[in-house]
This record gives C-alpha cells, sequence and structure tokens, in this order.
C-alpha cells in the first residue's frame, strides 16, 4: 500500500485542484500527505532589454513569493478537519531536482499535468517529464481540469517492456483498490504471443486480488501515441497506468513520443514509472 504520498502544491487554482485530489487519495489509502512547494529562481527571460533585467527579476521574485504563500495556505485549508496525518516542506531551487530529492522517501508523487518552471528557452517541458526520469518512484501526473478524483476504472497500457512491468507493479495499491482494471495491450509481436503475454499478466494480477477486464485491446504500432489516446478517450476511465520513456527521452524530446504525448493531452491521470 502507499503509505507516504508527496503532492507538489503550488498557488492556482489547478494546483488546488490536485491538492483536493491528494488529499482524497490519501485518505483512501490511509496514507500520509506531505505537500512540497518549491520556489525556483527568478529567471528573466532573455528577450528583455539588460535595462529592465534587475526590476523584472524584482518582479518575479514578488510573484514567487505571493505563490508560495498561497500553497502553504491552501495546504493547510484542504487538510483541515480531513487529514491528521500530514506534513508540509518548502525548498528553493529547481523544482524537478527538489521533487526529486523529496520523492526519495516516499512511495507516490502526484503533480501538475501543467507544471512549468522559468522560461520554455531554459525549461521546455512540464515538470513531471523530468521528475519522472529522476526520482525512482511512480509519479502520478493530475491534469489541470480535473474532474473527478475517483480511481474506480483504471486502464493499464501494456507492451511487455520494463518500464510497463515497473508501472504495472507499482500501481497495485491502486488496481487492488479499483472497481475494474482493463489491459490495453500496446504490441508489434504475434497474436499468438500477444494472447500468450496477456494470459500470464491476468493470471498474475489475479494472484494480487486485482480484478482485470476479460478482454485485450491491440494496438499494432507502438509508435502511433495518437490510437493509444483515442483508445484511453473511449473508455469510461478514471487513471491510467503506464511505462515511462521505454525509448530515450532525448528521442521524445526530439521527435515526440507516447510518454510525452500521454503525459501532455491526457483528461484523466495518469500514474507513469520510469
Amino acid at each position: 500500500m502507499f503509505r507516504d504520498i508527496l503532492v507538489h502544491v503550488d498557488g492556482s487554482e489547478s494546483g488546488r485542484r490536485r491538492l483536493h485530489f491528494a488529499v482524497d487519495f490519501a485518505m483512501r489509502s490511509g496514507a500520509r500527505l506531505s505537500g512540497l512547494h518549491v520556489t525556483p529562481p527568478a529567471e528573466v527571460p532573455p528577450r528583455y532589454k539588460p535595462t529592465r533585467v534587475a526590476d523584472i527579476a524584482a518582479h518575479l521574485s514578488s510573484k514567487l513569493a505571493l505563490d508560495a504563500r498561497a500553497a502553504a495556505t491552501a495546504f493547510s485549508e484542504e487538510i483541515a478537519g480531513r487529514l491528521a496525518d500530514s506534513c508540509w516542506f518548502s525548498a528553493e531551487g529547481n523544482i524537478a531536482e527538489c521533487i526529486s530529492n523529496r520523492a526519495r522517501s516516499t512511495d507516490l508523487v502526484i503533480l501538475g499535468q501543467n507544471d512549468w518552471q522559468g522560461s520554455p528557452e531554459a525549461h521546455p517541458l512540464p515538470i513531471a517529464h523530468s521528475v519522472v526520469l529522476r526520482c525512482g518512484r511512480p509519479v502520478l501526473v493530475v491534469p489541470a481540469a480535473l474532474q473527478s478524483s475517483s480511481i474506480a476504472n483504471i486502464v493499464v497500457a501494456w507492451d511487455g517492456s520494463r518500464e510497463a512491468v515497473r508501472a504495472i507493479h507499482d500501481a497495485l495499491p491502486l488496481l487492488r483498490l479499483s472497481r475494474s482494471v482493463q489491459i490495453l495491450t500496446v504490441t508489434s509481436q504475434s497474436a499468438a504471443d500477444s494472447k500468450a503475454d496477456a494470459e500470464n499478466l491476468f493470471a498474475h494480477l489475479a494472484k494480487h486480488g486485482v480484478k482485470t477486464g476479460s478482454d485485450e485491446l491491440q494496438l499494432s504500432a507502438l509508435e502511433d501515441d495518437y490510437l493509444l489516446l483515442e483508445q484511453i478517450k473511449k473508455g469510461p476511465y478514471d487513471l491510467v497506468v503506464m511505462g515511462a520513456y521505454s525509448h530515450p527521452a532525448w528521442m521524445e524530446f526530439i521527435f515526440g513520443g507516447v510518454t510525452q504525448s500521454v503525459l501532455l493531452s491526457s483528461k484523466i491521470p495518469v500514474l507513469v514509472s520510469h
């Protein structure tokens, strides 16, 4: 079970919805919830004239300080009367690095889908991408427009890779809590090999008390992330479980890829492991 959960908190409305989701999740799991806000350096984008850099940096620092206070207030308000076992942490520095360092002593990290740091010139991808690669723990990425905190119906993207194996075992506490689990097989194997692999997975999950769907959905092209997203959208799912970056992350950054597309586009939470 998840006994120690870390959530990244900011002062935005989407951050408040993510925090509410994390509190509900911690209550269902019986876990301690730790909130973390990281204040990044006030990075001035290169488009400003040198004479304006100091003023812009001071303005950014003021906004960052306001966000830090709003995050601490939101955490206090959300846990009040709902969650007794909780901790609050604050840090300064690179957001992804600070989250990853704190994640070493947690079971699960909860992040926002659209959490960024600084200018896109210096940090072109959301924080989640860096944390997934660095932290060594499962990461649950919550979309900004989250409508429900339910995790009753889960879909698992399964391709037999090391990352998929890691993800499905990291997600076992969630799978046990769910009402239904659908295996979405993404494979280029022969039909016979694919069927045998799926049957082995079903049998293994059954040993852990996880009820899986009896049918198997197949996609023939692992690289076609559009098809995967469309299949996920078709189902009444509350959560996606998948391995992250089975290809090198730099290839996905340059050419795009399944992990990048799902993390940026999913309308429901995504649990990923690397």
